[in-house]
C-alpha cells in the first residue's frame, strides 16, 4: 500500500490542476423516462443555430476531420464526452483522496470505498439501461434480417449469444478482483472466460469520461459485437453463410487485410473481429440516432453523431501508446465505417458517400479466376 501511496502523491500536483475543472463538469443529464425496457436520456430541444447547415455540411464532407479536430469536451443534448485522460485523472484523484484519509486501511478496504464513490447507483443505472437498450436493438436487427440472410436457427443462435452476455458492474469490488486496475481505467471490454462465460466490464474512469448516451450506446454495441463476431462464432464451431459474405466484402473493399491462409483471419495481428464490432456498433448507433431524429434539431443531431465516436479520436494522440495491431486506424473507423454508413448519412441529411460501397450481409462477391486473389486495389480511406 505504501508504494501505491508514494506513486499517487507524486501525481497529486498534476491531478490537483484538473480537480476544480472536473468537479465543475460533474453535472450530467440523467435518463428521464422508460422506453424499450430501459431508460432513455431526457431531451430538451433548443432552436437550431444559424450555423447548423454549415456544421452538418462539414460533417457530411469529412466525418473524421470534423469530429477529431475538436478539442476538450464535446456536448450533445444527453451529455458530454471528455478526453480519456481526464476521466482517468478524476478516478486517480478519488483513489488518492481515499488513501490520504484512511492510511490504515487495507487495499481491499480502499478498493471497496473507491467502488462506492465511482460506481454510484445513478452511474450504474445509466450503463445498465443502455446495455438493455443495445441488447434489445441487436435482437430486433437480427429478427429484421430476411430469411435469405439468416435462417430461423441462425437467428436463434445469435440472439442466445447476445442474451447470454452479462454486464458486470461493481460493487462489490471483489467482482473485479482479477483485474483491479480497471477501477481507474477508461476501458469497456468484452471477454470470454475459461469456462465459456461471456461478460462485459466497464472501467471506472469511463463513467467520468462519457456521459453522452450516444457514446455509451456505440461503446456497448461494439463490445456486444464481439459476442457474435466471426472469430467468436468460429471458436464456438459455428459457421453462417451470411458471415462468409460479409467477410468477403470486408476483404474485397480492403476493410481487412487479405490473407492467403483463411486460418489466419482470426489470428494474431488480424482486424476482422474489430472491423465487425465497429460495423455492427454503427448499425445500432444509427438506430439510436433515428430514435431522436425528429426530436433533435440539426445542430443537436450532429452533436449526437459526433459524440457517438468522439473517443475513437483518442487513438491519434501521439502521447498515448495505442496498439493498432488489432484495431484499424481511427481515420478508417470514423470516416469509412461510421461516416459512410448509408443510414447514418440519411438520418443526418447527408447525400450518398461518393465512390464507395458499404458492406452488408447480402454482399455477393464477384466470381474470380481461381488464380486471382481478392482485389486489393481498393484504398482504405
Amino acid at each position: 500500500m505504501s508504494a501505491i501511496f508514494v506513486l499517487l502523491v507524486a501525481l497529486f500536483v498534476l491531478l490537483d490542476r484538473f480537480q476544480q475543472y472536473l468537479r465543475s463538469s460533474e453535472i450530467l443529464r440523467a435518463p428521464a423516462h422508460v422506453s424499450s425496457g430501459g431508460l432513455r436520456p431526457s431531451v430538451q430541444p433548443k432552436p437550431s443555430g444559424a450555423g447548423a447547415a454549415h456544421e452538418r455540411s462539414a460533417l457530411c464532407n469529412s466525418f473524421y476531420g470534423t469530429i477529431c479536430k475538436k478539442s476538450g469536451e464535446s456536448r450533445d443534448p444527453t451529455g458530454i464526452v471528455r478526453p480519456d485522460i481526464e476521466g482517468e485523472i478524476e478516478a486517480l484523484r478519488i483513489y488518492e483522496e481515499i488513501i490520504r484519509q484512511h492510511r490504515d486501511w487495507t487495499s481491499d478496504q480502499v478498493d471497496e470505498e473507491l467502488v462506492k464513490v465511482i460506481y454510484t447507483p445513478e452511474r450504474r443505472g445509466r450503463i445498465e439501461s443502455a446495455f438493455r437498450w443495445v441488447r434489445q436493438t441487436l435482437e430486433r436487427l437480427i429478427d429484421r434480417e430476411r430469411r435469405s440472410v439468416f435462417t430461423t436457427r441462425e437467428k436463434t443462435l445469435l440472439k442466445q449469444r447476445i442474451r447470454g452476455t452479462r454486464l458486470e458492474l461493481p460493487p462489490p469490488a471483489a467482482l473485479y478482483a482479477d483485474e483491479p486496475d480497471i477501477f481507474t481505467k477508461n476501458e469497456v471490454f468484452y471477454e470470454r472466460t475459461m469456462d465459456g462465460q461471456r461478460r462485459m466490464r466497464v472501467g471506472g474512469a469511463y463513467l467520468f469520461t462519457s456521459k453522452s448516451w450516444f457514446n455509451v450506446i456505440f461503446t456497448l454495441a461494439h463490445e456486444f459485437g464481439h459476442a457474435i463476431d466471426p472469430c467468436e462464432l468460429r471458436s464456438a464451431g459455428l459457421s453462417f453463410p451470411a458471415y462468409d459474405r460479409l467477410t468477403a466484402c470486408f476483404l474485397q473493399f480492403g476493410w481487412v487485410p487479405f490473407h492467403k491462409d483463411r486460418s489466419t483471419e482470426c489470428g494474431e495481428n488480424d482486424q476482422l473481429s474489430e472491423i465487425f464490432a465497429d460495423w455492427l456498433a454503427v448499425r445500432v448507433t444509427a438506430e439510436a440516432l433515428k430514435t431522436f431524429a425528429t426530436e433533435f434539431h440539426a445542430t443537436q443531431l450532429v452533436g449526437a453523431a459526433v459524440n457517438a465516436v468522439r473517443d475513437l479520436c483518442e487513438q491519434d494522440d501521439p502521447q498515448l501508446e495505442v496498439d493498432l495491431t488489432n484495431h484499424p486506424a481511427p481515420q478508417f473507423r470514423i470516416e469509412s465505417i461510421f461516416g459512410r454508413n448509408p443510414k447514418v448519412r440519411e438520418i443526418l441529411g447527408c447525400g450518398p458517400a461518393p465512390g464507395s460501397e458499404y458492406c452488408g450481409f447480402e454482399f455477393q462477391p464477384p466470381v474470380l479466376d481461381q488464380a486471382e486473389p481478392f482485389a486489393q486495389s481498393q484504398t482504405r480511406f
